[in-house]
């Protein structure tokens, strides 16, 4: 029997329903939840999943005091569901975007290398094109919007291109379209002390706390090699933070200071909140790119955007 062909009679019996019941209990981690997420009753779930565990021939779900989580075998059809479910979703996207060519939904995972000043032209572009296409912003780690990416829950990430080795088997699983090469700048709060002068040595800013990215962050590997190769310790007074907002807030007391990629510190200059201490030539940021998932068929929304983002890296 081909591969492509299910069985006519579980053909008959399988739905894409019980798939997203199932995908929703595993989201909420709890029946109850799910129940009240998807506007259904807890016992109206179960029967669900039963049915499900009945026509698969095993069990999916392990019970506890605590929730639910996923067999063995449950997390294969976790993965496999939420693929098509994407794949689902996608489609009825299409099909409304092609009935009336200027709207849908693009959902965008990012980081702090572009959620500043990249997406906020991109979106503008967006929107004085196609006012009826509706924008998500997901903003997270790497990992987690990579696993986002390859379930369909985002649609594409912009972020910094990390190393290769740092994407593992996941390197196969995305395509990358590299937009612009960004640099490092270290800042501060606009009347910062140091702001002032015409020439700053890195081992001045060492008398002031840093904001320092946190260990398991990229970018805190060339932090640690900018003082390394300047031949200096590593700040003692520190802050470990990816909180964009926090980090500025903090840069406010005129006090700490920071690395930021540099169209993202462009803008907080523009506004008068930070400054960019002059301390001579930096390590670059890195490449910023577009992430998308191999052997996706693109929406046509997701074109659009894209386009969007190439435009406002010339503009820029």
């Amino acid at each position: 029997m081909s591969r492509h062909h299910l069985p006519l009679t579980l053909n008959r019996k399988l739905r894409f329903f019980p798939f997203l019941v199932f995908d929703q209990v595993l989201r909420s981690g709890s029946l109850l939840r799910a129940a009240k997420e998807l506007n259904l009753t807890q016992s109206a779930v179960t029967k669900v999943i039963h049915e499900l565990e009945a026509h698969l021939g095993a069990s999916l779900l392990v019970r506890s005091n605590r929730g639910v989580t996923a067999t063995e075998l449950g997390l294969v059809v976790a993965k496999r569901a939420r693929v098509f479910l994407a794949e689902l979703r996608d489609m009825m996207e299409e099909v409304k975007e092609r009935a009336d060519g200027s709207s849908g939904h693009v959902v965008v995972g990012t980081l702090i290398s572009a959620s500043a000043d990249l997406l906020p032209r991109a979106i503008q572009l967006l929107k004085s094109r196609a006012p009826g296409i509706v924008v998500t912003l997901r903003v997270g780690q790497m990992d987690t919007l990579l696993t986002a990416l390859a379930m369909g829950d985002v649609d594409l990430i912009v972020s910094r291109v990390p190393e290769a080795g740092k994407l593992g088997d996941r390197l196969g699983e995305i395509e990358i379209e590299t937009l612009y090469t960004d640099q490092l700048r270290v800042v501060s709060g606009a009347d910062h002390p140091l702001s002032r002068q015409t020439s700053v040595a890195l081992a001045d800013t060492l008398d002031f706390p840093w904001i320092l990215p946190t260990p398991d962050a990229s970018l805190r590997l060339t932090a640690d090699g900018l003082f390394r190769d300047a031949q200096l310790p590593v700040p003692s007074n520190v802050v470990e933070s990816l909180s964009v907002l926090t980090n500025v807030a903090l840069m406010l007391d005129q006090r700490h200071i920071g690395l930021m990629p540099a169209a993202a510190a462009r803008q907080f200059v523009m506004m008068g909140v930070l400054a960019v201490l002059p301390c001579g030539e930096l390590p670059s940021f890195g490449e910023i790119g577009c992430f998308t998932a191999c052997g996706r068929e693109p929406r046509a929304v997701v074109d659009v955007f894209q386009a969007c983002l190439r435009d406002a890296v010339q503009l820029a």
